[in-house]
């Protein structure tokens, strides 16, 4: 049952993240949150290093498939997070939201940090300079609405943990 239950929120988290900001007008899904490192941080910090660099690995390595960016960039990301996170497994209170925001916080500039730097290593074009002003601009409104969504979406995957 506990097997079930993780695939079906693998699924629904592949697709909120896929699926619905592809429907959103304007194109404002660039800055939609991003729900599966939240997942990945949520899991870390809740079950330790180990379940949360797996947890990162699978999702990394998912939306690698699922999306045109350099390959592997997001599973490396995901899965340092989830390292990261699992560290202060012992050592905070994770109940507490601004715990759950800085230890969010420390993943998501660990992931733009990855991505970044990759992009800068391997430029997907000759407009490497605009693509990195863009970035560090959406950068910063992406981290926001991530930190101020944490602590209400971690208070959901804490009900679905409970009835787990």
């Amino acid at each position: 049952m506990n097997y079930i239950i993780s695939i079906l929120i693998f699924f629904i988290l592949i697709i909120i993240q896929f699926v619905i900001p592809k429907y959103m007008p304007l194109n404002i899904w660039t800055l939609y949150p991003n729900f599966i490192l939240m997942f990945v941080v949520y899991t870390a910090l809740n079950k330790g290093i180990m379940r949360g660099q797996i947890t990162g690995f699978v999702y990394g390595l998912t939306w690698d498939v699922l999306s045109t960016d350099i390959f592997g960039v997001r599973t490396l990301g995901f899965t340092i997070a989830g390292y990261l996170a699992g560290s202060f497994n012992k050592k905070l209170n994770k109940n507490q939201p601004l715990t759950q925001i800085i230890v969010m916080a420390i993943g998501l500039i660990v992931t733009h940090l990855i991505l970044n730097i990759t992009y800068v290593i391997m430029p997907a074009s000759e407009t490497v300079f605009v693509q990195n002003f863009e970035l560090s601009y959406l950068i910063i409104f992406n981290i926001l609405i991530n930190l101020f969504l944490t602590p209400f979406v971690f208070k959901i995957f804490l009900t679905f943990d409970r009835k787990n």
